[in-house]
């Protein structure tokens, strides 16, 4: 086994990112972890539900023993074994509305590279759309399109969605473990070929709310990208009441997302709650996909840190254009605890600047993966 890395939870952002990130790459490596100031850039520092049920969920992918492992912990320790050859289904339950995709992004990767030519299930609980949280949308329509071009798929199914603060949302995830994850070249933008959405509400939350929530991401986008010489494409936005027998609780939101001529994918997403933000839902949203489309990017800002850790795992150098913006913070994030973690191996990201938009640089992110191969998927 290799040798312990401590790790400062207290790096870049702070949050829960550095723990996730951290634990996956201890799973595939082997490498044991010591983890001090977990969450201390959060109002409520240390484990939240959601954040112990990742611990956990990893620990049973790789055998690992664990200390430190309860709520509010700030120190913790993972000492991780080979990867499960045995378990097919691996379940996490945060009994609470923590965000279910975050579950998601610790437990992928892992799951890709199980020693086992089976199925990988996940059965994952909690919130479906909460605040501070990927919605399971943009883990369905933007990552997993993403994640194919890296050469990998899952397959889901959304039994009931859960809002917050109920939460009680149950995702399935089926994996195909993979031999190894592909380089990618994502440096085109090209132009948008269209947008689509679904703009819900659930429980007592009066069908209206939907249609001003869609209403509002069509005019902001149209106005938006006229005024910025961009041709608007065909905009459909869904607008419906989700049914009872699947949807836990009362809630609101609007997930939309663009394609563009040459395969990019962009999402954005807006969510109403009982204490309204500064921004109404479809406004958000609609801000949301301007952003990349506005800044040259090939990704949105919240695929720009999922993103690492399979770039760190694949086989090749990628390179990834993330305009005119450069990098955000959960970004830089992912980078250093990547870099951390697979130092022995070499890893290093680099911006590149590659070409100038208006007034503004283009940065392209460039990674020599670590090639990691799963020895039993042939």
């Amino acid at each position: 086994m290799a040798s312990l890395i401590k790790i400062d939870g207290s790096l870049g952002e702070g949050g829960g990112q550095v723990l996730r990130i951290a634990l996956s790459l201890s799973a595939l490596y082997e490498i044991p972890i010591e983890i001090n100031n977990i969450r201390a850039g959060r109002a409520k520092p240390g484990l939240a539900a959601q954040h112990l049920k990742g611990v956990e969920l990893v620990k049973k992918m790789c055998n690992a023993e664990v200390s430190g492992a309860y709520i509010g912990s700030t120190h913790l320790e993972f000492y991780p074994k080979s990867l499960n050859k045995y378990e097919h289904e691996f379940e996490a339950d945060t009994q609470t509305a923590g965000c279910i995709c975050l579950l998601a992004q610790v437990a992928l990767p892992c799951a890709l590279f199980l020693p086992q030519k089976s199925d990988i299930i996940l059965v994952l609980k909690g919130g479906t759309n909460v605040p501070m949280g990927p919605h399971i949308e943009y883990l369905t329509e933007v990552m997993r399109p993403i994640l194919n071009k890296f050469g990998a798929d899952f397959d889901f199914v959304v039994l009931k969605r859960g809002y917050y603060p109920k939460g009680k949302g149950i995702v399935h995830l089926r994996i195909k473990p993979i031999r190894n994850l592909n380089a990618v070249q994502i440096t085109d933008p090209g132009i948008p070929r269209g947008i689509s959405g679904w703009a819900y509400v659930a429980g007592s939350i009066n069908i209206n709310e939907a249609y001003k929530m869609a209403g509002d991401a069509k005019t902001i986008l149209t106005k938006e990208l006229s005024k910025n010489n961009i041709q608007v494409p065909a905009i459909n936005i869904e607008s419906y009441r989700e049914d009872r027998g699947v949807a836990v609780g009362h809630g609101s939101g609007i997930n939309i997302v663009c394609s563009t001529t040459t395969g990019c994918i962009f999402g954005g997403s807006g969510l109403d709650t009982v204490h309204k933000g500064p921004i109404f839902p479809g406004v958000n949203a609609a801000n949301e996909i301007l952003e990349p489309l506005l800044a040259n990017s090939c990704i949105d800002e919240h695929t720009q840190d999922q993103i690492i850790i399979f770039m760190a795992l694949a086989r090749g150098i990628s390179r990834v254009r993330v305009g005119s913006k450069k990098l955000t913070l959960h970004t830089e994030t992912a980078i250093k605890i990547a870099e951390i973690m697979l130092a022995s191996r070499g890893l290093h990201f680099r911006l590149v600047e590659n070409e100038s938009v208006g007034d503004s640089p283009s940065y392209i992110l460039e990674c020599e993966g670590c090639g990691l191969i799963n020895n039993f998927v042939k």
